[in-house]
């Protein structure tokens, strides 16, 4: 039997003020690096030069009710 696929969140906050938690689950059963990569940027596992990288405390530069966001522009 496979593993589910994980869930992982993001605790959303307009303002400094809490809005809400997203969760995403990623679908490591077909894109399994991209969604292994996804989740270390989530939880900050990922590190460069010693130094989590994530989306933690990262903006959404996007938003269009109903649809969509996107954001995520955090590694410089």
């Amino acid at each position: 039997m496979s593993q589910p696929n994980p869930i992982v969140f993001f605790d959303v906050s307009i303002g400094g003020r809490p809005a809400g938690r997203m969760k995403m689950e990623l679908f490591a059963d077909v894109v399994p690096k991209t969604a292994e990569n996804f989740r270390q940027l989530c939880t900050g596992e990922y590190k460069k030069n010693g130094e989590p990288q994530g989306f933690k405390n990262s903006s959404f530069h996007r938003v269009i009710k109903d649809f969509m966001i996107q954001g995520g522009d955090f590694i410089k």
